[in-house]
């Protein structure tokens, strides 16, 4: 089978070198489920592996295997164990430090981070929607149990977490102000946004403004910035806690919240959710493009660039 593979760089800050491998099936372990993939997606954590961050990481994970990139995917399980049956469509996530990682045409992952795709959606939908999904349900309903009529301001929202925060956020009956590229805004007035701004043209909501929550997922504020525009109990959640180290501490002094979010794992219980909500359509398709396995190069490539609209998508069934 076919699968993305990195070389371990000869110097420190030197990026790793994307290459594309033969390698054979994996043989799963007790638990685990085959899964012939068809669509896996690009995250902004193996675009960091391309870069040449978590060099360490990438490095140790070599030693046991040559797939270090892809935490989400969808394709057809080949095995079957307590909930998951042999021919069953599958979408699932995987520990964006530990893998199994899913940038390869067959993979061995834990049941517990699978579910089935609903009917009426594609494989290729599914895979769109699941990282960003994930991760917007953790922000917007674990952390700060979003209600109707709530306002909420969402950086980088046509991106794939951005999205299906606007997505989720107008399911729940918030309303919600988004900020995208100027190409973009039409689009995510179109996905629930009430009102977009451009960040291309600099754009911040109007002094006075004041919201309920700010989600910056792209992240392009800090908490002191958006502190002007939060309510006096208002949250702050960043997908990049590691950029606001003084926000956080800012916050321990603050009414307003400061709160995190790295979905670095997931298991049924969260799974399940995300296919209830998917199967009742809170979430929708949000393909930005998708290439096949044999051009990886310009899907990274594309991921650089600015104006996305969802996800990027590698299509995995021919190498």
């Amino acid at each position: 089978m076919k699968a993305i593979s990195f070389t371990t760089p000869e110097s420190r800050g030197e990026a790793p070198k994307r290459t594309l491998v033969d390698v054979p099936p994996p043989e799963p372990k007790p638990g685990e489920i085959l899964v012939r993939v068809h669509y896996a997606g690009l995250n902004y954590i193996d675009l960091e592996i391309s870069n040449g961050e978590h060099q360490r990481t990438v490095a140790r994970a070599l030693k046991n295997s040559p797939m270090v990139s892809g935490i989400e995917m969808a394709g057809v399980a080949k095995t079957g164990g307590e909930r998951i049956r042999p021919g069953d469509r599958v979408f699932g996530y995987t520990n964006i430090y530990k893998g199994p990682w899913y940038h390869a045409q067959v993979v061995a992952t834990p049941e517990h981070n699978l579910a089935v795709v609903p009917e009426d959606t594609s494989l290729e939908a599914a895979t769109s929607i699941l990282g960003g999904a994930l991760t917007s349900i953790n922000a917007l309903e674990r952390i700060v149990h979003l209600k109707r009529g709530a306002k909420v301001l969402i950086t980088g929202a046509t991106g794939s977490v951005g999205i299906t925060a606007v997505q989720l956020a107008r399911y729940i009956g918030a309303e919600v102000t988004a900020i995208c590229h100027s190409s973009q805004l039409d689009f995510a007035r179109s996905q629930g946004a009430t009102h977009a701004l451009a960040y291309d043209k600099e754009e911040l909501p109007e002094a006075g403004a004041s919201f309920d929550v700010v989600f910056d997922t792209a992240p392009s504020l800090s908490f002191s910035k958006a502190g002007p525009f939060l309510k006096k109990r208002g949250h702050y959640i960043t997908t990049m806690p590691h950029r606001d180290v003084a926000g956080w501490a800012r916050s321990l002094f603050s009414s307003k919240k400061w709160g995190f979010l790295l979905e670095h794992d997931t298991d049924e219980a969260r799974m399940e959710r995300l296919r209830g909500l998917v199967a009742d359509g809170a979430f929708s398709e949000t393909i930005d493009s998708i290439h096949p396995l044999a051009d990886a190069d310009a899907a990274f490539e594309r991921q650089l660039r600015p104006g996305k609209r969802g996800k990027i998508l590698l299509d995995m069934r021919e190498g």
